[in-house]
């Protein structure tokens, strides 16, 4: 009986981490500046990404720390995600425009998974994992296509 139950709780385990991940909805956060040296962690996650950018921004005789980029930001209210930004990611490098999007997690202290913008999400969101990394090079504004 005690290894049934065991076997159960098991399956259902490998259920629910076989669920996919529920990414939060960031068009409704405020929009802000911030530089594409802030995002290096998320850049160097994704090993082709990395020498493009690296390549753009020599050819713009920049450095990343000093190269504006646009992104969503959680707003004030947010009582411990107050001013981070997340995915999409827009930068004009030299004479092109980047877009770096991703899958946004975000969670509370106990794992629960926020989808939207909620007053209790405001309160108890700890933390924000972006993962499925995609981008796009284009000669035009991304942000003008939305």
């Amino acid at each position: 009986m005690r290894a049934r139950t065991v076997i159960a709780a098991l399956v259902a385990a490998t259920a629910l981490g076989a669920a996919p991940a529920l990414a939060f909805d960031t068009s409704k956060l405020g929009y802000g500046s911030m530089f594409l040296g802030d995002i290096t962690k998320l850049v160097n996650s994704t090993p082709k990404l990395k020498p493009e950018v690296q390549a753009a921004l020599a050819a713009a005789n920049k450095k990343a720390d000093e190269q504006l980029c646009e992104s969503p930001r959680f707003p004030g209210p947010w009582d411990n995600l107050h001013g981070e930004h997340v995915a999409p990611f827009v930068c004009h490098i030299g004479d092109k425009w980047l877009k770096i999007d991703a899958s946004v997690r975000v969670t509370g202290p106990k794992g629960e998974v926020f989808e939207t913008e909620t007053a209790r999400a405001m309160k108890r969101a700890s933390k924000i994992a972006q993962t499925n990394v995609t981008w796009a090079w284009s000669a035009d504004d991304p942000r003008k296509a939305q």
